[in-house]
Formats: structure tokens, sequence, C-alpha cells
């Protein structure tokens, strides 16, 4: 089942962001709505992976880590600076939103897919989607702060907030790429999508 209408994943997130789009355009509060498309969008590029109990695997480790990074983040102001999340993003568990675990999730896959198309070996492949990553980050920086997602201590973001990403999101890229050879379509366009999508944001 799954594999017949993977094909139709892209255009399902295409679809889905178009409606996001013009609700985000009409009204600030479409904004509450962000965690479902997070959640919308991890579960298709999870559906897209090829070798799906080890893909479960690896998506248990990035969304862990990836919420206790930030749970760490803003509790201690260490890893990339004193900010706090907004209710946009939904339920939060100890002040940090658990969507946020699946956010990573989709970004490092999203890059991690656009790297595989250089012909280079997996750790530099992995330094390419941690900047990808990062590149993604400060598209949706703006937009973020802009609906609540997070706000930063006196409006500023740390530079060594993009330094603490691109580390984290190397070695999260380096974990997936080893386990997964295949690419995942599914992602890669989730990356252009989502580059697209909140670049509108920031123009508009």
């Amino acid at each position: 089942m799954i594999s017949r209408i993977q094909p139709f994943f892209p255009a399902i997130l295409v679809l889905f962001h178009s409606i996001g789009l013009i609700l985000f355009l009409q009204s600030d509060s479409a904004s509450d709505l962000t965690w479902m498309n997070l959640m919308l969008c991890g579960t298709l590029v999870f559906l897209a992976e090829p070798l799906r109990i080890k893909s479960a695997l690896i998506a248990f480790i990035i969304i862990l880590g990836g919420f206790l990074i930030e749970l760490i983040g803003t509790k201690t102001g260490y890893l990339f600076g004193d900010y706090a999340y907004g209710a946009s993003l939904g339920w939060r568990l100890f002040g940090v939103s658990v969507i946020i675990g699946v956010n990573w999730y989709a970004i490092v896959l999203a890059s991690s897919n656009i790297a595989r198309f250089l012909k280079v070996n997996v750790f530099l492949q992995a330094v390419v989607a941690g900047t990808l990553c990062v590149g993604l980050d400060v598209v949706i920086e703006p937009v973020a702060i802009k609906y609540g997602f997070w706000t930063w201590a006196n409006g500023e973001i740390p530079l060594f907030n993009y330094i603490t990403w691109f580390f984290f999101s190397v070695f999260f890229s380096l974990l997936y790429l080893k386990s997964s050879p295949l690419i995942n379509k599914t992602a890669a366009w989730l990356y252009a999508i989502w580059l697209l999508f909140f670049g509108i944001l920031i123009l508009m």
C-alpha cells in the first residue's frame, strides 16, 4: 500500500505547503498548525525510507537526540544561546516543543539526501549536509521569530547557534548516511519545498 502511494509523497508535501502558505499570508494564527505540518513531513520522509526497521532506529536516535539537545540548550544557553519556545509549535515538555525532534529528523534527512547527489565519500557528504542544514536554519529563523516558534534574548541570534547546528547536523547526517545507502527522493524534495516556502514568507 505504502509503495503504491509513495511516488505521490512530494506532491502531497507541495499541496499541504501551498495551503499552509495561503493560510500564513491570511492570518498569523495559522502558525498554530505548524506542528501538524511538521508531523506530516516527518511521517512521509520516514515512510519513504527503503529500509524500514533500520530507519526506525535512526529516526528514534535523531528525534530523541534533537529533543535532548534542545532541552539542554534552553536550560543552559550553552549550545545555541539564550532562547525559549513559544506556543506555536504545539505541546511542550520541560519548556521544549515536543515536535522539535521531528524537525531535526526532517531537516537532517532532507539535507542528507541532497548531499547524496555529490559523488564524494560519506564523510564529505555529511559535511555538505550539515552545511545545508545550517543554510535552511538561516532561512527558517526570521519566519520562526515572526510567528512565535521561538524567541531569542534581546532579539539577537548568536553566531555559535549556527556553529552548534552545523556540528550536530554533521553527526546526525553521518549516522543516517552510513545506515541508509539509498536516496530518499521525498526527503530531497522536502528541502526544496521548505526553502521555497520559508523564502516566500520572508519576502512577504
